[in-house]
């Protein structure tokens, strides 16, 4: 043993790898199978428990997965069309095209989708598209747990390590590439030393913990990649999604395309007037924004009614198994049931889309860290049925394809330095020694922020302002009051932390983006401006944040965008009287 790794073993548990994988989910399982082709050793941490599988555990296993027996320009048009021109067609058709060869792998793992009479894949189209289809795990209800059983035994046939109730909290680099990252125990507190050639962050996105089944991804990934110099963007974009009121639910995606519908309080089918074309079966960010003019023109609650869905769509959509099992039979002792009764709905400030920027083998400008799933940005905002399930796959594949490739070329692993460990180790413990605001109270306080809804969905100039300000007043005087009387409540005062920061990235980028393009509207820009056709890039130097705008190369790509699926969308006449938006604050429900 050398003197430095003595020096280290007196900080912590030292542990050495060949490639770091940061999340257990989907993405990240993907990325550790594919590494382990290249090195012999891999190593999967995660904050949770071991294996639990990250936000993939709690979804319906629906997967966006390419037709080859159609021309996949078709598909690439339609998505130029759906994301308004705001994408990267050529990472994209890689992505699509790879889709079928992961649906075969989960096939040949044991995962199961639905088929019909004649065995061919049940298809269901996304969001009014022509072509882009979602194929159905069953059975309904437990295709999550199922892809993350059926990863976790190939994982373990490959015999990757996994760590759990680890939160990592820093990156070390080796003067500009990885070397290293720490973190401690969330039970015993216990400091960690992982050393590693290669770092791939599969920590999905920041949520504001609105409701159970997402209070886990907070951006803690984003956190600690922009202190060490990586480059992020597309954080003016968040998923604003609809809920019911009171319970969680897993499918609208689905329901929609067939045949349920919102209705208002009149009992007015209200999306017909705002798409006349698609409905309810837009993209859910339209559906909220008609919400939110519903709300604001007196004509609340909104209601999800299933009355019109065939019979044989119901048996099809109906959970028989998993959490979304347990939910309905529990609703329906309680005297609910979704496909009979009309239910309240509202909308949800869910998740930031933001991520990692990254290049085609999925790494980010800083050597051997690499992004993959919903820590990679791919989207701008607007988000299709099964496509997170289609994305974890693929760009963890790659990345993990990418990252055992670079960590098998090192032939030594990169230097830390001891001195700079001992820091980190007592910056990221001292909060156990200190009383201080509990860590949910500065989340509630973060909450009120970011949930009114000319900050979330009817963006305005002034309510991004006025909770910019929050924020930073937030940031300066509650964040550094914070304590923690255990690990666990340690590991809740760095979530909050990283809400905090993507909170402002948010409402940064929001205040940059003068136009209104996909999942981003701002009311006093309600059209497209091609100057903005590019991606907000965002970076940290000296503590300062660092913007720039970098546009898609539309000359480069095979489809230039002509049509734009916002024009779907038909805003309606103000009401009479109705105040200002930038006077009203939350005027309608946001959960």
């Amino acid at each position: 043993m050398t003197r430095m790794n003595q020096n280290l073993e007196s900080l912590g548990h030292v542990l050495q790898t060949d490639v770091a994988v940061l999340g257990c989910g989907l993405s990240g399982l993907w990325a550790s199978i594919k590494a382990r082709d290249y090195v012999e050793d891999v190593l999967i941490m995660d904050k949770g428990p071991m294996n639990w599988g990250g936000l993939g555990s709690f979804c319906g296993g629906d997967m966006i997965v390419w037709d080859p027996n159609e021309d996949i320009m078709k598909w690439i048009d339609d998505l130029v069309f759906y994301f308004e021109g705001l994408i990267e067609q050529d990472i994209i058709e890689d992505l699509l095209r790879k889709s079928y060869d992961r649906f075969l792998d989960y096939e040949a793992m044991g995962h199961r989708f639905a088929r019909d009479g004649d065995g061919n894949l049940i298809r269901v189209n996304q969001r009014g598209l022509d072509h882009v289809s979602s194929i159905l795990s069953r059975p309904f209800g437990t295709g999550g747990e199922s892809l993350v059983s059926s990863l976790v035994k190939k994982a373990n046939q490959l015999n990757v390590r996994r760590l759990s109730r680890i939160q990592i909290t820093n990156i070390v680099k080796d003067n500009d590439r990885v070397a290293a990252v720490t973190g401690f125990h969330t039970r015993s507190g216990e400091f960690y030393i992982i050393k590693t050639k290669a770092l791939i962050l599969c920590t999905g996105n920041s949520s504001w913990k609105p409701s159970y089944c997402i209070n886990t991804c907070t951006g803690e990934g984003f956190e600690l990649a922009l202190e060490v110099g990586v480059r992020l963007r597309n954080f003016e974009f968040i998923k604003v999604w609809n809920v019911p009121k009171d319970f969680a639910w897993e499918g609208q995606t689905m329901l929609l395309p067939l045949g349920a519908r919102f209705v208002n309080a009149l009992g007015e089918d209200f999306m017909k007037k705002y798409s006349p074309m698609l409905g309810a079966k837009m993209d859910p960010h339209y559906n909220t924004r008609a919400m939110a003019e519903e709300y604001l023109a007196g004509r609340g609650p909104v209601y999800l009614d299933t009355t019109a869905m065939r019979r044989e769509d119901v048996k099809l959509l109906t959970p028989t198994g998993g959490w979304m099992g347990l939910n309905y039979a529990r609703l329906k002792e309680m005297g609910l049931d979704l496909f009979k009764d009309k239910t309240e709905w509202i909308p949800q400030v869910n998740y930031n889309i933001g991520g990692v920027d990254t290049d085609t083998s999925s790494q980010s400008n800083i050597s051997g860290i690499f992004a993959a799933g919903r820590a990679r940005s791919l989207e701008p905002g607007v988000y299709l049925g099964g496509w997170a399930v289609s994305t974890t796959a693929t760009t963890g594949a790659i990345a993990g394809e990418n990252a055992g490739k670079m960590a098998a070329s090192l032939a030594h692993q990169p230097r830390t330095d001891c001195a700079l460990i001992a820091k980190i180790k007592h910056d990221t413990l001292s909060p156990l020694t200190r009383p201080g605001l509990v860590p949910k109270e500065v989340l509630n306080e973060i909450r009120e922020v970011i949930s009114p809804y000319d900050v979330s969905i009817l963006k305005s100039e002034k309510g991004l302002t006025r909770a910019y300000n929050r924020i930073k007043e937030i940031q300066e005087e509650l964040i550094p009051r914070m304590g923690a009387d255990s690990p666990h409540y340690l590991m809740k005062a760095n979530e909050v932390r990283s809400i905090a920061t993507v909170t402002e990235l948010y409402l940064q980028a929001s205040l940059r983006r003068k136009e209104t393009r996909a999942g981003h509207h701002r009311v006093e820009y309600p059209s497209r401006d091609e100057k903005y056709l590019g991606w907000f890039l965002v970076s940290k130097d000296q503590g300062k944040l660092e913007w720039t705008l970098r546009r898609v190369q539309v000359e480069d790509y095979k489809i230039k965008p002509y049509r734009f699926y916002g024009d779907l969308f038909k805003p309606q006449e103000k009401a009479p009287n109705r105040p200002e938006i930038e006077d009203r604050g939350q005027s309608c429900p946001t959960s």
